[in-house]
């Protein structure tokens, strides 16, 4: 198994899928690998944690992931062979507050107990 920890910014609001055993929130996190380059990686979400990632996760957001990561492989529609990094994340960090934002994310950790 491939465990991945990443650390980069949203690209887009996360979206909520639900099936009939659970729910998954689904979002892009890019990651600078150069000067002038992004990679993308496509992020699942699973579960009660994928209500968290809905509530405070936002287009831009900077945010740390940990999961376990795959390389799919695909035909791009001109032909090509194309790949994607997916990750079915398990762990990750809140977005921290903006600088005179009242948002509802510093009351849920100052409440936490650790």
């Amino acid at each position: 198994m491939l465990v991945l920890t990443i650390s980069g910014n949203l690209g887009r609001d996360p979206e909520l899928k639900t099936t009939d055993q659970s729910q998954v929130a689904s979002f892009s996190v890019g990651v600078r690998t150069g000067k002038d380059e992004t990679t993308w990686v496509n992020c699942s979400v699973w579960g009660k944690r994928a209500d968290t990632v809905m509530t405070y996760f936002k287009k831009g957001s900077k945010v740390t992931i940990t999961g376990s990561g795959k390389l799919r492989n695909y035909e791009k529609k001109d032909g090509s062979p194309g790949s994607s990094l997916e990750m079915n994340v398990t762990d990750f960090t809140l977005p921290a507050r903006e600088e005179g934002s009242t948002s509802a994310l510093s009351d849920f950790v100052d409440g936490l107990p650790f």
